[in-house]
């Protein structure tokens, strides 16, 4: 949208409700939806608050990133609803769940990690540790120079070795 193009009708949003909204997964695998009757074949789900509130203000656009509405709240749908809903985030958010650390070597300012992440061994390598390493809550998030992105879902419950080399670098 062009800067002459906005007003105060086109910021204004509505909050998409289970009353007002079917979702669904076409023959393709792509998620659609039935919004206040209106088919949209192909819908996008963005994270307004990926790590603050995953599960809320759930931005739904259609397949050219117009804005449909919001979801407030993930917990308002149906189980059947939530799982498409969550299978559709899980593709724009894929995040390996780290359950060891291995190792942090530091060499000329990157950060080498070999850690065990949703089961298999992974090494990636962490530059400027201090916007790269988050904690939310006892939630650690790392991202890498590519941009992948990391998650101990729980610091407390992994073992005390792996906690004690990646206590140093938590910001």
């Amino acid at each position: 949208m062009k800067p002459e193009q906005i007003s105060p009708e086109t910021l204004k949003t509505s909050f998409i409700t289970p009353e007002k909204c079917v979702f669904s997964r076409n023959d393709n695998g792509f998620t659609g939806a039935v919004i206040n009757g209106k088919e949209h074949k192909r819908v996008l789900l963005k994270r307004a608050l990926p790590f603050e509130a995953p599960d809320d203000y759930i931005c739904v656009t259609d397949a050219d990133s117009k804005e449909l509405g919001i979801i407030e709240h993930l917990e308002a749908f149906n189980e059947e609803q939530r799982e498409i809903i969550r299978h559709e985030l899980t593709l724009r958010y894929f995040m390996p769940v780290i359950s060891d650390i291995l190792s942090i070597k530091e060499k000329m300012g990157h950060f080498y990690f070999d850690a065990v992440a949703n089961g298999q061994k992974r090494t990636f390598t962490v530059k400027d540790l201090s916007k790269n390493v988050r904690m939310h809550g006892n939630n650690v998030d790392i991202t890498d120079i590519d941009g992948n992105r990391y998650r101990i879902t729980d610091l407390k419950a992994i073992s005390p070795k792996s906690r004690r080399k990646l206590e140093p670098y938590i910001f």
